[in-house]
């Protein structure tokens, strides 16, 4: 797909509302929950030096990782929801349905993720 065409195409999807609503609420939802867990997590992963990465509840903490660690979970939920969007407003234009589909499957991610977000803060408090 050439620029001009994908251009063509994401000027389309952004005239469909669901679209445009779902991709507004994704990167509205991933800005927020981004800044609330840095905030969070910030402060206690320097102090401390370690910050636990994942919590399982029939094992326990079972991966805790240097505080660095920190900007990975954000940096890929960021890459993730970044190409579901531009391939939702790549393919709007031959493929209506599937763009919608996309845009949704985007929302449910970062929905997803920020109560991961939120279940690592708690744990790390």
């Amino acid at each position: 797909m050439r620029w001009d065409e994908w251009k063509f195409s994401a000027r389309r999807a952004a005239q469909d509302h669901f679209v445009r609503w779902t991709t507004v609420s994704t990167v509205v939802l991933f800005v927020v929950t981004t800044v609330y867990f840095l905030i969070k997590m910030l402060p206690r992963g320097i102090n401390i030096g370690t910050i636990v990465m994942h919590y399982n509840i029939y094992l326990g903490i079972d991966d805790v990782r240097a505080w660095q660690w920190l900007f990975a979970i954000p940096g890929i939920a960021f890459v993730v929801v970044l190409f579901d969007l531009l391939f939702a407003f790549g393919i709007f234009r031959k493929e209506p349905l599937a763009s919608r589909t996309v845009s949704a499957i985007a929302l449910a991610s970062i929905i997803l993720w920020s109560f991961g977000a939120f279940f690592l803060v708690m744990v790390n408090s």
